[in-house]
């Protein structure tokens, strides 16, 4: 996400002018509609068989209300979570004519100058979920904010120029170190299973600012895996 096209490029992140809307679609996988979502479907699909197979699909999950939820995981739930959704795009795209629009499934956010402006959007949008989609926005997930503040989405916070983890995800990540550690020490891992996960993480954290982060914990690994004896640093902790 880039929103440079907002502010002067000159200008440091506490002074950039403008907000976002950040909005998240309550309990989404639960209230998505069956019949909506066939007739969703039945605009592109002329064949009853497969319709017929979908609605087997979706109804082979109990659900506490019948018509409605799919099941997290399944490939064929984030495939119709994002054909259900796409109305909404081409609302907020062609109708609303906003911009500065991203969606990853249910997490959506719209980039403006105006405040007022992104309150008209949020307006609308609740009022479209609710008439078109049976879904409403989530009243504590969606929030107006200043840019400035950073832009919280899909684990990073996004400021204007640079990006770091949210806090929470590096807090989960180091706990999963600690136990990832543990865990060898006491043998019940190997370096090949850890080098897998650490890679897997480091592959999703280089896309922010997190060189140092990074370079602490293979340095520490390495530690780990060439001392014959508990290295000198156990019980310590790459700060939080």
């Amino acid at each position: 996400m880039h929103y440079g096209l907002l502010v002067d490029k000159n200008k440091s992140n506490n002074s950039i002018q403008g907000y976002f809307f950040k909005a998240d679609i309550y309990h989404y996988f639960d209230n998505v509609d069956h019949e909506i979502l066939i007739r969703i479907l039945e605009r592109k699909i002329n064949d009853t068989n497969l319709i017929y197979l979908i609605r087997k699909v979706l109804l082979n999950f109990n659900s506490q209300i019948v018509g409605r939820s799919m099941p997290l995981g399944n490939y064929t739930s984030q495939f119709f979570a994002n054909v259900y959704l796409n109305e909404l795009d081409y609302f907020v795209k062609n109708d609303l004519k906003a911009k500065f629009y991203i969606r990853y499934v249910d997490d959506f956010i719209i980039l403006h100058k105006s405040r007022r402006r992104l309150e008209f959007f949020k307006t609308k949008i609740d009022f479209f979920l609710k008439n078109n989609l049976g879904l409403k926005l989530h009243p504590d997930k969606s929030n107006i904010i200043p840019l400035q503040k950073g832009v919280p989405f899909l684990g990073y916070k996004i400021f204007y120029k640079h990006k770091i983890l949210r806090k929470r995800n590096r807090r989960y990540f180091l706990r999963k170190l600690d136990k990832i550690i543990g865990d060898y020490q006491e043998d019940n891992t190997n370096q090949e299973k850890i080098i897998s996960q650490i890679l897997g993480w480091s592959g999703y954290a280089k896309w922010a600012n997190t060189y140092l982060l990074r370079k602490e914990v293979v340095t520490k690994l390495q530690s780990l895996f060439l001392s014959p004896s508990p290295p000198y640093w156990q019980g310590e902790r790459i700060r939080r």
